[in-house]
């Protein structure tokens, strides 16, 4: 299955930022079918709920729910060009590069998550947490850790909540390989 972009809203994308395109979307076909769908974004909340021990009828819960669904039907809007209700690799990988349509898509998906992170609701994130969580996602964990130590700037072993749904907006967002999220998707060392 090929995934290589038709267009990037007229830019052109870096080898290192088409690789994360791809493994994004590779992370997100829960299934493995080769199509993002509506059924792939429940199943990777609750995969993530599950591996965090939070009720779906949380607060927390329903907040990743909405989250994920919103970043689904957010994606559907803006990639389905063919208006089969799912969104093919090439559909993925054509569109995206419009970060302001993305950013929009992207910001509920990012806060919940970040916020299932702060176990404590005390605005920091722990690495246990954070490790928990992304390799759950689909990374590599010792990707996971660089990235939190890239994160962690007091060395005090926390990240902020605000700092880390940030982060997880400019990978999905950024069309730069110089960001400190972009070694997520660097082959697991």
């Amino acid at each position: 299955m090929s995934y290589e972009p038709a267009h990037m809203s007229g830019t052109e994308a870096s080898p290192g930022v088409l690789e994360r395109l791809r493994f994004r979307f590779r992370m997100l076909d829960a299934d493995g079918n080769g199509y993002l769908e509506s059924d792939d974004f429940e199943r990777l909340a609750a995969d993530v709920l599950a591996a965090m021990d939070e009720p779906e009828g949380s607060r927390k819960g329903q907040a990743v729910l909405a989250g994920h669904r919103r970043y689904w039907e957010g994606l559907l809007a803006a990639l389905d060009t063919d208006g089969d209700g799912r969104i093919s690799p090439q559909e993925y990988m054509a569109r995206l590069g419009a970060p302001v349509e993305a950013r929009e898509t992207v910001v509920g998906y990012a806060e919940s998550l970040a916020a299932l992170a702060d176990r404590n609701d005390d605005g920091f994130i722990e690495l246990d947490d954070f490790v928990t969580l992304m390799t759950t996602v689909g990374f590599a964990k010792g990707n996971v850790e660089r990235l939190f130590a890239d994160l962690d700037e007091s060395g005090d072993g926390l990240v902020p909540v605000d700092v880390w749904a940030a982060t997880i907006v400019d990978y999905y967002t950024s069309a730069r390989s110089d960001i400190p999220v972009h070694g997520l998707t660097a082959p697991a060392r």
